[in-house]
């Protein structure tokens, strides 16, 4: 009985043993659902006050004046395509020019799907403009205008058609006998028929003795080198071989079903990004896409530095009636395009080997058309020897305005004895300019005032082009390193001080080109994390890219020849430039350095919500939520440093940005509303050359800083006492 017992009580401390482990697992369930629930309902409530806190503060910002005063603009400039003159109307009746520098880093990191290609179109749908085709062919080529004009007026060409619808049908026959039917109307079913329309062409005219000058690809399952894969690309037949290539890509297609109109979204905005695709590292004039949608219809797409020109083309023929006068123009189209088009159209610089590579300059600029040339001695040729066949940096991510594209290069010369010489390496820039306005006229006058860190220009011109006259620029000037941004420097903490030193520099260059001399003086207005340039071992600083700079005249006379206008990089502009201000100073491009200074902290050494820092640095952003933005951000000393997060970075680097932000906003008399709203910033009126400098005399406490001393020394000897403004006028 005692053993019966005992093994009963052993049984019930095990059945209780085991009850205790499982409340105590039903009792840690019931721990972490809770913290769940707790953190669900916590983070509702987070939502819900800042959701009060936003309608909140815009109602302030209402009563305050923030959202008053010059005309809020909703546009959203800093989109990965807008560039140049778009416009929005205000109070006044005239217009308001938005000239913003897009992100590069948003074309190359946004998902490429159907929402951000409606939304690409939706940013660029102004630019598009309806025009007749022949109007739309001869921006491409005179000749192929011509040829169009004129193509099918003989018996010889009309026969040429016919062959070819003969051979399109015979050619679609034999892929549906190997390849199956297709559903009509679908995508499939045209992207066949398209490439067996390209084919039959190219048959008939090889036939006839005819060599066409481009070769269809089907790139539809084949993407090119930027894993992006349009439907098909037209590819010059001398370099068929490198089909993947964007910089031999002659025209783009994009192949719709039947459920898209020839105005879908969709396929426009496909358009737009293959565009951006073919100008990344090839300079171009412009550029043709086709959009092929419901039932057919063929849409001609031309991209030129001011709009979208686009025209109805005609029908992909249909297989089992009669040849329409649509579907023959759809025919007579492809065989003017692949027997005339010179796969080199567009190219803003003619080549003889590759992608360019050898550039004669004198050929390209004529000598009376020269702005500068500083080489020693006479010269029969000045040719650059492109370092990389890919340009380096530049506003390639362009649809509309100003486009650049920067690349490194060797010059050779020969002399009138017949010798060839070496000279410096260089960088070379192409750019179209959107103003009259020239950036070599502007980089000149600043090398004439001895401004320091700016790059000495070697050659400027305007390229000979009679379909932009004057359009096109050239410049050479020496090498400049490499973008502060991206520079190796930020990875050595001990490399804080040279950094201070460089943003000295930097600062040197902006306060002596606003002082002028009796000549005139100098705002940047674009000042960006692309411009600032560290070059060599020693990291001398570099400013670069003033195509967008204003000159005044000394007596600060208000420029005349054209409309106000706000330019600039958007998440670089200052409070003013973003609320609409037109009253520009050289505190404007102040406030854009110490922006810049900012990102630069951010990415290499703080840790801010990657959310906040997508809105604040991508350009994702319209100006008028950036504004809100930053305005939340720099409310005080303790947002701005939060917002950050620098807990890593160099002390050195951290002080200098609180106390530039103090230089800035520090100041007890004058709110940010006070800033934005008045006509003139009433920061000119303190915030002088030697308060600025003395921002980084601190640094010389720790070491010997060589652009430190030399921006001190310029704010004492500087007979200004406050910054200088203009009203802007712009181009």
């Amino acid at each position: 009985m005692r053993m019966l017992l005992e093994r009963q009580a052993q049984r019930d401390d095990e059945h209780n043993r085991q009850m205790r482990m499982l409340l105590e697992r039903q009792t840690e369930r019931d721990q972490k659902l809770d913290a769940m629930l707790s953190n669900i309902t916590s983070t509702l409530d987070n939502l819900t006050e800042q959701n009060m806190a936003r309608r909140t503060q815009t109602m302030q910002l209402h009563n305050t004046g923030w959202l008053q005063g010059p005309p809020a603009f909703s546009i959203d400039d800093t989109s990965p395509s807008l560039r140049g003159k778009s416009r929005s109307k205000h109070s006044t009746g005239s217009f308001l020019q938005i000239k913003s520098t897009p992100s590069k880093a948003q074309v190359k990191a946004a998902a490429k799907k159907d929402a951000y290609y409606r939304q690409l179109f939706g940013d660029n749908e102004q630019l598009f403009k309806k025009r007749p085709l022949h109007s739309i062919l001869g921006t491409l080529s005179e000749e192929v205008r011509e040829k169009w004009m004129h193509y099918s007026n003989t018996n010889e060409d009309r026969r040429l058609l016919e062959q070819v619808v003969s051979q399109y049908r015979q050619r679609i026959c034999e892929l549906a006998a190997s390849e199956g039917e297709i559903n009509v109307g679908s995508e499939p079913y045209y992207q066949r028929n398209t490439g067996a329309l390209f084919d039959a062409i190219r048959v008939v005219l090889e036939d006839n003795g005819v060599q066409p000058l481009l070769a269809w690809h089907d790139t539809h399952d084949s993407p090119l080198r930027n894993d992006r894969k349009p439907d098909g690309t037209l590819i010059e037949l001398a370099n068929a071989s490198d089909s993947k290539d964007w910089r031999w890509v002659a025209a783009v297609v994009e192949i719709k079903d039947d459920k898209a109109s020839e105005n879908n979204k969709v396929a426009r905005g496909q358009i737009l990004e293959d565009f951006l695709d073919m100008a990344r590292d090839q300079p171009r004039k412009n550029m043709l896409g086709l959009g092929i949608t419901k039932h057919g219809k063929v849409t001609a797409y031309v991209s030129t530095c001011d709009s979208i020109d686009y025209a109805i083309v005609g029908k992909l023929p249909a297989l089992d009636t009669n040849v329409s006068s649509e579907e023959y123009a759809m025919v007579r189209f492809i065989a003017v395009l692949l027997r005339y088009l010179d796969p080199r159209h567009s190219y803003v610089v003619s080549q003889t080997s590759g992608i360019f590579n050898d550039i004669n300059l004198v050929e390209l600029v004529p000598p009376p058309k020269q702005i500068v040339n500083m080489l020693s001695g006479s010269f029969r040729e000045f040719r650059l020897k492109i370092a990389d066949d890919k340009a380096f940096s530049g506003r390639r991510y362009y649809i509309h305005g100003m486009r650049t594209w920067l690349y490194h290069a060797q010059i050779y010369y020969a002399t009138e004895a017949g010798k060839v010489e070496r000279g410096d390496n260089v960088i070379l820039k192409l750019q179209w300019h959107a103003s009259d306005a020239r950036e070599g006229d502007i980089h000149k006058k600043a090398n004439s005032m001895s401004v320091p860190h700016i790059p000495q220009l070697v050659f400027a011109g305007d390229i000979e082009m009679e379909e932009h006259p004057g359009g096109w620029e050239v410049l050479v000037m020496h090498n400049a390193g490499a973008s502060i941004k991206d520079h190796a420097i930020w990875s050595n903490f001990h490399n804080a001080c040279v950094i201070v030193d460089a943003f000295a520099g930097f600062s040197h260059t902006l306060l002596a080109a606003s002082a002028g001399d009796g000549s005139g003086f100098i705002l940047h207005r674009d000042v960006s994390a692309s411009n600032l340039l560290m070059h060599g071992k020693d990291h001398e600083p570099r400013v670069i890219d003033w195509g967008y700079g204003l000159v005044a005249s000394a007596q600060n006379l208000n420029r005349t020849t054209g409309l106000p206008a706000i330019v600039g990089t958007a998440p670089y502009m200052s409070l003013r430039v973003l609320y609409g201000q037109f009253k520009r100073s050289v505190v404007d491009d102040l406030e854009s350095l110490f922006l810049v200074l900012s990102y630069c902290l951010c990415k290499h050494y703080g840790k801010p919500d990657k959310d906040w820092y997508r809105r604040m640095w991508s350009g994702t952003l319209s100006t008028s939520n950036l504004l809100m933005e930053r305005k939340d951000w720099l409310e005080s000393l303790a947002t701005y440093i939060a917002k950050m997060n620098l807990n890593s970075c160099p002390r050195e680097l951290s002080e200098l940005a609180v106390d530039m932000y103090m230089a800035l906003f520090g100041s007890k008399e004058y709110s940010a509303s006070d800033i934005i709203n008045s006509e003139a910033d009433p920061r000119c009126s303190y915030l002088t050359n030697a308060v600025w400098a003395e921002i980084f005399s601190k640094s010389l406490e720790i070491m010997e800083l060589p652009h430190v001393k030399k921006l001190l020394r310029f704010a004492k000897d500087s007979e200004r006492d406050s910054f200088a403004e203009v009203d802007m006028d712009e181009d």
